[in-house]
């Protein structure tokens, strides 16, 4: 049986609890008092609040000496020689959305306002230079130059040498053409596009014959006829052909004028074409060819260098390369009779300007 006194347990209750603070006069004698409110699982708890004395104080906040009237616009301009004497700590100048505030050593930057928005990125152009990794007087550095909008970055660099690589083959380089191989005792040149095997001297002469089987019989009335023909190949120059030959025709001419056969050769056409090369018909029936240009109808013609008379251009074909040889009597016509043996004709190619691309600008 419980006595006074005793405390019986009454049971267990799950209950949520809330707390409040009574404020009280800390003049009051010391005393706890507190309330307890219980309602089904909802309980709650009333204590005195306690209030204690005031603490030291704390330290003063720096103070901003903002220089308003100040004219400074670039923070390359805020002054260099501020000290940490008490005058100049927080001094402070607003430049754009940043305030620069001197605290004795340095400035401290302090956002203002809201935050704006992304500035512009920079256009930045970086050059590599590589240094001598074996000299010691030479350090990497970064050489800053342009604007801030569009800076230059040079970066000397002493970057390490690396163990030696293979030796480079010409023929697999990039800039070199070789669709074609070379041919002992050529060279690499610059042909106008890429490098590329080419003769040691490209303007050297070149010497062809023409044997008497490339030539024609003729038997028949005429009085001038084409016997033969050649196609000098593509040359990468202008340039003239110098001729020589011998060929033997004999007939019957139908006056009472000895009949004597010559010879000539012309470029580009049979018969219009220029003359480059001619020979005289004589009693023995042989005509010898030599360089000649002018005739009768215009016996000033001469070939020089730069004169354009007798000149095939470069890389051309066709018949304005074609050298035509023709038997000629000058007098009324007769009855030729050519045989080609022993004929011959020697062509000798002499450039009068220098090599061209195959364009021909």
């Amino acid at each position: 049986m419980a006595e006074p006194g005793d405390t019986p347990y009454l049971g267990s209750i799950l209950a949520r609890l809330h707390f409040w603070g009574v404020v009280s006069d800390m003049d009051v004698p010391g005393g706890v008092t507190g309330t307890f409110e219980l309602a089904d699982q909802d309980g709650a708890v009333t204590m005195d609040a306690l209030v204690g004395p005031p603490g030291p104080a704390g330290e003063n906040a720096p103070i901003v000496k903002m220089q308003y009237q100040s004219s400074i616009d670039d923070p390359a301009d805020l002054p260099q020689n501020l000290t940490d004497d008490p005058i100049d700590i927080g001094k402070a100048w607003w430049v754009g959305n940043i305030v620069y505030l001197w605290d004795g050593e340095h400035y401290v930057q302090k956002q203002m306002g809201t935050q704006g928005p992304p500035g512009p990125l920079p256009n930045i152009t970086p050059t590599v230079q590589l240094l001598d990794p074996d000299n010691p007087s030479l350090t990497s550095e970064i050489i800053v130059s342009g604007t801030s909008a569009n800076p230059t970055w040079l970066l000397k660099l002493k970057a390490p040498r690396g163990p030696q690589g293979d030796n480079a083959t010409i023929r697999d380089a990039t800039d070199y053409d070789d669709s074609v191989a070379p041919a002992a005792g050529q060279v690499i040149a610059w042909n106008g596009v890429d490098y590329a095997p080419a003769d040691f001297n490209p303007l050297a002469t070149r010497f062809y014959t023409v044997p008497e089987s490339a030539f024609t019989d003729f038997t028949g009335l005429a009085t001038r006829q084409t016997i033969g023909s050649f196609i000098i190949p593509p040359m990468p120059f202008d340039y003239v052909p110098v001729v020589h030959g011998h060929f033997k025709a004999n007939g019957i001419e139908l006056d009472a004028d000895p009949f004597i056969i010559g010879s000539e050769v012309r470029i580009g056409n049979a018969t219009s074409g220029q003359l480059i090369a001619k020979g005289a018909g004589n009693m023995s029936s042989w005509s010898a060819l030599f360089p000649h240009a002018s005739s009768t109808g215009s016996p000033n013609t001469a070939i020089t260098p730069d004169n354009g008379i007798g000149m095939i251009p470069a890389y051309s074909t066709g018949t304005t390369s074609t050298l035509y040889v023709n038997l000629v009597n000058e007098g009324m016509a007769g009855f030729y009779s050519f045989n080609k043996a022993g004929a011959q004709l020697s062509i000798l190619i002499v450039p009068v300007s220098p090599l061209k691309p195959e364009d021909g600008s």
